[in-house]
């Protein structure tokens, strides 16, 4: 049984409405049935949520739903790739503030040093770059396979 008929029994059998389940959760009478006609999915915390409440084991909610897995699994990903972007943005963009600046700086041991730290920083960005880069590639060949 996928997610979206998961979510229709429990609320069902719990005699609530869309409206009343959706309160439970904090989301709309729309975010419900768009669950229950598998528009979309709840994320990952509103389903330990609704496990928890109704005592239904993740491992059931879940199971039978190999396409809602996926989604989790894809978007869990995503945020892994966007996480380390972030990093690799600070870093590049940190070191190239930090080297542009000390160009305009008297020449002295602070500055040289200053430079080297942002040198540092950058290549730091490159590598991580690099390493982030593959992790996508992978994940889109994976994706692809699918």
């Amino acid at each position: 049984m996928d997610i979206a008929n998961q979510i229709s029994n429990i609320r069902k059998e719990q005699k609530l409405t869309q409206e009343e389940f959706g309160r439970l959760f904090y989301v709309t009478r729309q975010t419900v049935s768009n669950w229950e006609n598998g528009k979309s999915y709840p994320d990952l915390q509103i389903l330990v949520d609704i496990s928890n409440r109704f005592e239904i084991s993740l491992d059931l909610l879940l199971k039978g739903d190999s396409k809602m897995v996926k989604a989790i699994d894809r978007e869990r990903i995503l945020g892994t790739i966007k996480h380390e972007k972030s990093i690799v943005d600070f870093f590049t963009g940190a070191g190239t503030g930090i080297v542009f600046s000390c160009l305009f700086s008297p020449t002295s041991t602070i500055r040289t040093v200053a430079i080297m730290v942002g040198l540092v920083m950058i290549g730091i960005g490159w590598y991580k770059k690099e390493k982030n880069d593959r992790k996508v590639l992978k994940y889109m060949e994976e994706y692809q396979q699918e």
